[in-house]
């Protein structure tokens, strides 16, 4: 496996490097391109057959919004949306857009606070991973994963879906994630695209089973 370079989190996104962020074009163009993906990916009929609800009958929750570049696919493609990210300076950039969405939280992917059973599905666009930067602790970091994947399983309804578009450092980082997703009563897979080379990204598409 490539190892994909990442930006370090925090400081790549906030002050100056947030207005960089933001006014990239190549950085928009990525992230519009691996959101529409996500989108895709929502629907694969691996997961079994999808109900039959119109767009705007769902709500989706954008995981790490930044910008606003992942809420604006999501809006054009007709989905209700609540948008999440954890650093005041990326959410200042997207209320300056007047994106036509009221739905715009600061807080942390680890500690959501939204109402048991209210999203449909989640998507999240090169954040997860952020939630356990530079935590060296083996024991800490499974305490961290277990906590967020009982929280996406609080907030989603059952049957809904959670696609995570995320940078694994080794195949173990995949396997222990899948494990307590697993655990908590998610169904999945991976999908990889371009696998093995420097442009791969790797996807986790889960269903929440009902209970």
């Amino acid at each position: 496996m490539v190892k994909k370079e990442r930006p370090k989190f925090p400081d790549s996104y906030i002050e100056d490097q947030a207005i960089e962020y933001n006014s990239s074009k190549w950085m928009e163009r990525n992230q519009k391109t691996t959101s529409a993906r996500c989108l895709d990916l929502l629907f694969d009929s691996k997961l079994g057959d999808f109900s039959d609800f119109n767009n705007d009958e769902l709500l989706l929750l954008d995981l790490g919004c930044g910008t606003g570049f992942t809420t604006e696919i999501i809006l054009e493609e007709g989905f209700n949306v609540i948008s999440i990210d954890i650093l005041p300076d990326m959410i200042d950039l997207f209320r300056k857009k007047n994106i036509e969405t009221s739905n715009l939280i600061l807080a942390d992917i680890r500690n959501l606070p939204i109402r048991e059973n209210k999203i449909d599905h989640i998507i999240s666009v090169s954040s997860f991973n952020f939630i356990y930067e530079d935590i060296l602790d083996n024991n800490e970091k499974n305490k961290i994963l277990q906590q967020t994947v009982k929280i996406f399983k609080e907030v989603l309804n059952n049957n809904g879906r959670v696609i995570l578009e995320f940078y694994p450092e080794t195949e173990v980082d995949t396997k222990l994630l899948m494990r307590y997703f697993k655990s908590a009563g998610f169904n999945g897979f991976l999908v990889q695209d371009n696998p093995g080379l420097r442009k791969e990204q790797n996807f986790l598409i889960l269903k929440k089973e009902e209970n």
